[in-house]
Parts: C-alpha cells; sequence; structure tokens
C-alpha cells in the first residue's frame, strides 16, 4: 500500500468517526427530558458542526443508575506467598471513597502494590496478585489485613 491510499483510507474512516459522533449527539438531543440526568461535567463534541451537547444524559449511560449488590457481604481473602509477598482478593458492595479508603489502608499497612485489578462496576472488587510488605521490621498478618480492609469497607468487627 502506497501513502496516498493509506491516507485516503484513515480521512474515510475520520468521515465515518464524525457521522457516528453526529448521530449519537442527535440521539441525545432527541431524549425526552423525563428519561434523563443532567451531566456532572460539560462536553465539547469534536464535530466542527454549531450545535453542542444538551444538558442532558440518558439514565442508562449513568454508571451511579447500576443497581449495586449493596445487601451482600464482604468477602476479603488473604494469601501468604514466598518470601515477603501477599496476595489479597476483596469483594463487596460499592460505596463512595471507598477506594481511596482501601488504598490508603493498604499503605498504612506497609504494603507496596506491584500488580492488582480493581473494578467499581457493580460492587467493588480488588484482586491484589502481588503485594510486598516494604516495612521490614513489621509483620503483618493475614487476620490483620482483612480486620483493617473490612474495616475501611465500612464492615467493623466482621472478622
Amino acid at each position: 500500500m502506497d501513502r496516498a491510499s493509506i491516507l485516503g483510507d484513515a480521512i474515510e474512516y475520520l468521515k465515518e468517526l464524525l457521522q457516528r459522533i453526529n448521530d449519537l449527539h442527535n440521539e441525545l438531543e432527541s431524549t425526552p427530558p423525563g428519561s434523563s440526568l443532567t451531566p456532572t461535567t460539560s462536553f465539547h463534541p469534536l464535530t466542527p458542526t454549531p450545535h453542542t451537547l444538551p444538558g442532558r444524559i440518558k439514565e442508562e449511560l449513568c454508571p451511579s443508575s447500576l443497581p449495586s449488590p449493596n445487601g451482600q457481604p464482604a468477602r476479603v481473602e488473604v494469601r501468604l506467598r514466598e518470601g515477603r509477598a501477599i496476595n489479597i482478593h476483596m469483594f463487596c458492595g460499592r460505596r463512595a471513597g471507598l477506594l481511596l479508603s482501601t488504598m490508603k489502608a493498604l499503605d498504612n499497612l506497609g504494603l507496596d502494590i506491584q500488580q492488582a485489578v480493581i473494578s467499581c462496576f457493580n460492587g467493588f472488587a480488588m484482586d491484589i496478585f502481588r503485594a510486598e510488605q516494604y516495612k521490614e521490621n513489621q509483620d503483618v498478618h493475614p487476620e490483620h489485613i482483612k480486620a483493617v480492609l473490612l474495616d475501611s469497607a465500612g464492615f467493623h468487627g466482621m472478622l
């Protein structure tokens, strides 16, 4: 393929993307006001058209309207690995500030998170595949880590 055909394909693709964006804008504009929420941030379209996004978005697109398993009890598993390595798996219902309080709790325990997957969609799930204790003089036991994480999630005394 020569440069001209690559450039032509790129231009066609960008035109298709702009058309999709315009179609989405039109769909959002035609949404009835009763089934919408006001956005928390403004959106500036990338299209050169003069119209802007209306002041409302569809409710089904808003993550806060999704169901959360808040009634489900929290689960925390902590496993010691070779050396000072630790694996942690945690699942509970989501709440505001949970990710921040959990990360602060892990930092206060002296744990250095090296590999993790965290999701706040439809509940709070955290899988730490490798964490190490970086405080040499302090050994943290799995039951203590579990208690601190349950406490940070708002489940006091559930150990």
